[in-house]
């Protein structure tokens, strides 16, 4: 995108009205109204004109009468991918139960898939909250821009972002995956392997486990990519088609707690002495890995402690009418490496 593009851009999104979307779309603008509060009342091609100069203009309908953004909201938008098996559900309880202690109330938003994003972004921002708070989403470029143009007080978390937006109270999940592979190199693995997710979090964790393993002289290790968040039986299924493919790895690094587990499942079934011929490391350290037999060796994370430092950034953003967004707090949360029988 070209500086004057996106300069043209922000003009569009920062001052778009009725009328702009009406014009796009060469509708009148009681249709674009009535699009927006009656959809049921107009015709699909009428729908997909209106939405996609919505889209063209950047303009961000009121769902409430004569509302602006301020941060005098009492209503904090929080943002979570719909991701299953519960990975973020400690950080979201926090940040609700802080901010409600704050006076203050949340509103949920999920997003399901990337193309979707940016609409959902608008619709938040469209019931005017007083800040939004991010759990595990990377920023694509038009929903930054979104963003920034709203003005509001965001954190972003679960990340440590090279370009944040505003405040941070995250992990860096590259010094996850220095740590854990410094961990393969002080236990002696040397034929390692990745269960990774398709994500940035996933991937960047990879990167950090790589560089150190090829530092070191060893190959960079092999990686199985699964579907977010990885699941107990994508776990299985993996390190059955490994296994009767003959490779044998003496680790097995996994993405999260779920793919591990479903790995030591299938150890068991195949008679896979863990961790004599094969170790497991997790990603979460949820409730059940401690009771695993033999149990999880796994990356702990404070999803609670994350939701409560975003909160806190939250609240007090919201009270400093002076705040410098070029100087806003950004919290490294921290992690540690626990580990158990499967190494």
């Amino acid at each position: 995108m070209t500086k004057a593009v996106r300069e043209d851009r922000t003009r569009r999104r920062a001052g778009a009205t009725l009328a702009d979307v009406a014009a796009a779309a060469g509708v009148s603008t009681a249709t674009v109204s009535r699009t927006l509060n009656t959809p049921e009342l107009v015709t699909k091609e009428t729908l997909g004109l209106v939405h996609a100069a919505i889209a063209e203009t950047g303009y961000i309908p009121a769902l409430t009468t004569g509302s602006v953004i301020t941060n005098r909201s009492r209503l904090i938008a929080i943002m979570v991918p719909a991701t299953p098996l519960g990975l973020f559900d400690s950080t979201v309880r926090a940040v609700a139960a802080t901010l409600e202690e704050g006076g203050y109330q949340a509103l949920l938003g999920i997003y399901s898939r990337d193309a979707t994003r940016e609409k959902i972004v608008t619709q938040i921002l469209s019931r005017r909250p007083g800040g939004l708070i991010l759990i595990g989403l990377p920023v694509s470029p038009e929903v930054r821009d979104l963003l920034v143009e709203s003005r509001l007080p965001i954190v972003e978390t679960w990340e440590m972002p090279l370009a944040p937006i505003d405040m941070v109270a995250g992990i860096s999940h590259h010094d996850i995956g220095v740590a854990v592979g410094n961990f393969l190199l002080r236990k002696g693995y040397r034929r390692p392997m990745i269960f990774s997710t398709d994500s940035s979090r996933g991937y960047v964790r990879r990167y950090g486990i790589s560089r150190v393993l090829m530092e070191a002289g060893l190959p960079e290790p092999r990686s199985v990519d699964h579907s977010l968040p990885g699941t107990v039986g994508e776990g299985r299924r993996s390190l059955a088609a490994i296994w009767e493919a003959g490779e044998r790895p003496d680790v097995i690094v996994c993405a999260s707690d779920w793919l591990a587990q479903g790995v030591l499942i299938e150890a068991a079934h195949r008679g896979i002495r863990v961790p004599d011929e094969l170790a497991v490391i997790g990603f979460g350290d949820f409730e059940f890995a401690r009771e695993l037999e033999p149990a999880m060796t796994t990356v702990r994370i404070d999803g609670e402690a994350i939701g409560n430092q975003a909160a806190q950034l939250m609240l007090k953003a919201l009270g400093d009418q002076r705040r410098d967004r070029a100087n806003a707090p950004r919290i490294d949360v921290g992690f540690s490496l626990v580990e158990r029988g499967s190494t």
